[in-house]
């Protein structure tokens, strides 16, 4: 097995292990919210699930030496990895917007403690970015490279 197709598995793997990482991060006053820690897996589990096993096939494919079927399984998981991405983000959005609405309506109702919240992006969201580009990379680098 040369570098090139180790590199790819490590890209799986990375993208693999994201599923599992928290995306974003909901706090209210300055502590994480009970389930606040919002996975890929726990928020989207179909994501998830199509995500592992496209790794998986895009490992058993380049372990294999099956050129085309890493190509395109690594073509799809990226192409499931943005459209996550793209999910994510509008999900993480539409938290802040309903934490941001809730905020207005104690105040309005005479509350007198404000509440104070942060939508942050967790190591997850970054991790899924970061392994779709080196996915992309090493594919194609591998795909040129070997002579399957």
């Amino acid at each position: 097995m040369n570098v090139r197709r180790i590199f790819l598995i490590l890209a799986c793997l990375c993208s693999a292990a994201a599923v599992f990482i928290p995306c974003y991060v909901i706090q209210l006053n300055y502590e994480t919210v009970e389930g606040g820690n919002i996975s890929l897996f726990s928020a989207y589990p179909i994501y998830g699930i199509a995500i592992l096993v496209l790794d998986l096939f895009v490992i058993g494919a380049t372990i294999v030496g099956l050129k085309k079927g890493y190509v395109i399984a690594s073509l799809i998981n990226i192409g499931v990895t943005i459209s996550t991405v793209v999910n994510i983000a509008i999900n993480r959005e539409s938290a802040a917007a309903v934490l941001r609405i809730t905020g207005s309506m104690l105040t309005a109702l005479g509350s007198k403690t404000a509440m104070e919240y942060r939508v942050e992006d967790g190591a997850g969201f970054f991790m899924l970015i970061f392994a779709a580009v080196v996915i992309l990379v090493t594919m194609i680098w591998n795909a040129l490279g070997n002579d399957d």
